[in-house]
């Protein structure tokens, strides 16, 4: 349809266009949008064919931390197990353990490598050729944590499925290896510093050891097993027996000739039932039993004598001892200090002593807390690149290209499609003309100096 206004006026670049004309303009150049979206696809297919394949295998880890260590007992805490994996995760990727993978593969004697890495020093790397090396394998592994679980899973690609297969089980294994090798290190550097330890604790012991027995010497003091010494013992063992001499005293006394006495009243009472009381028999026996308890009044006198005696030299001996202790109680607190001092660092020695003990044999564990689950696996397939999703994202991007520059196109050279575009320049339509059916006029609308000139 050709339209015709009947005033003229100027074309507002800046109007807004409804969606009317923007359909026509993109129907106008429909042509170019279809080449360049062909093209773009085309692009695509070519870049697929052309681009390397990529192989990724995976391998895992459980980690074993939980456990206890079997040397030191010590096991990781579950509420840091997600913050150590995530350090883990971090670690595979390490130079240390990359070249490792490097040496395991021997690839710097790769006449290939080293003349790829030969180009890159001409590029302008400063990287040695191992450690060159190393950096293409970081690039070329992912790890990462499974969730909720003590997994790590290693993924290495190759452009070569062989290769990847191997390269995770290879960066698995140093992995573990490092760890292991980490492990016995920082053990061994403690085992060392805690040897040195021992050594200085150990003088301080001997030194506070002779200070105690120079100073028991000099003033004559002797401390026990329970840092008691001699003289304190001693009034401890009179304090407990002093109470029992004046008990000793208060009780009845039994003198040695009081049985043969119970013995004569027992004949006498037996003899006066069947005989007088002037029998010699009962005579004899009277006389016998006075010469008796004649006898045991004077043993029971000088038992009682010599209780109060002992009382007395008991409770003086006790007086005497006590007096002593009390002299010498500041150079006994001197002598328990020194034996503290000595208990303490014979305490510290002997931890320390357990402690190296653990560290040394812990540099010889064979367990670096990581297990093995499995083997990679061969890939089958390649992860990229994708083919049809190159050749789809290549059509894609083509028809957005074309559908920018077809606007753009529009935009800079304006037409006249419809009545939406004189309306827009401000001129009104006064008619329209239909395109013949054998013929298209105009096939990308009336040039807008034309209408003008109609207008004017």
């Amino acid at each position: 349809m050709t339209c015709l206004s009947s005033a003229s006026g100027s074309f507002d670049r800046g109007a807004a266009m409804t969606p009317v004309q923007l359909l026509r303009m993109l129907r106008a150049r429909l042509w170019l949008i279809v080449v360049m979206a062909v093209a773009a696809g085309m692009a695509g297919a070519v870049a697929a064919k052309w681009m390397p394949t990529r192989y990724e295998s995976r391998s895992r880890i459980v980690v074993d931390m939980l456990k206890a260590d079997p040397v030191t007992g010590e096991a990781l805490p579950p509420r840091t197990l997600e913050t150590f994996l995530a350090a883990q995760v971090e670690l595979i990727r390490d130079p240390r353990v990359t070249r490792r993978v490097v040496d395991h593969f021997d690839w710097a004697q790769s006449p290939a490598l080293r003349a790829a890495h030969q180009r890159a020093v001409q590029a302008g790397t400063g990287l040695s050729l191992r450690d060159w090396l190393a950096e293409d394998v970081s690039q070329r592994t992912r790890a990462t944590l499974t969730r909720n679980s003590p997994i790590l899973e290693i993924t290495y690609s190759s452009n070569v499925p062989e290769t990847a297969r191997r390269g995770a089980d290879a960066v698995r294994d140093a992995f573990i290896a490092e760890a292991l090798d980490t492990k016995r290190r920082e053990a061994a550097h403690n085992a060392v510093w805690f040897g040195e330890q021992v050594k200085a604790l150990k003088a301080r012991l001997t030194a506070a050891e002779q200070r105690k027995a120079s100073f028991e010497r000099a003033n004559n003091i002797v401390l026990q097993d329970d840092n008691v010494d001699a003289e304190s013992s001693k009034l401890r063992a009179l304090a407990s027996s002093a109470p029992a001499a004046p008990a000793l005293a208060a009780a009845p006394a039994v003198a040695p000739s009081s049985t043969q006495l119970a013995q004569v009243d027992a004949q006498l009472a037996a003899a006066r039932q069947s005989m007088g009381r002037n029998h010699p028999q009962i005579i004899a026996m009277q006389q016998q039993r006075a010469a008796l308890s004649a006898a045991v009044n004077r043993e029971l006198a000088a038992s009682r004598t010599a209780g109060r005696a002992s009382a007395g030299s008991a409770h003086a001996d006790l007086g005497a001892q006590t007096q002593k202790v009390l002299a010498q109680r500041g150079l006994v607190d001197e002598a328990r200090r020194l034996a503290g001092d000595v208990t303490v660092l014979r305490e510290q020695v002997a931890k320390t002593m357990q402690r190296a003990a653990d560290f040394e044999l812990q540099a010889q564990s064979t367990e670096a807390g990581f297990r093995k689950l499995g083997a990679a696996g061969l890939p089958r397939a390649p992860v990229m690149p994708s083919r049809w999703l190159l050749l789809l994202a290549g059509l894609a991007v083509g028809a957005v290209a074309g559908l920018v520059v077809a606007v753009l196109l529009e935009l800079l050279r304006r037409r006249v499609r419809g009545p939406e575009d004189l309306s827009a320049a401000g001129l009104p339509v006064i008619g329209s003309l239909p395109r013949p059916a054998h013929r298209k006029l105009w096939p990308h609308g009336l040039p807008f100096s034309f209408a003008r000139r109609v207008a004017a």
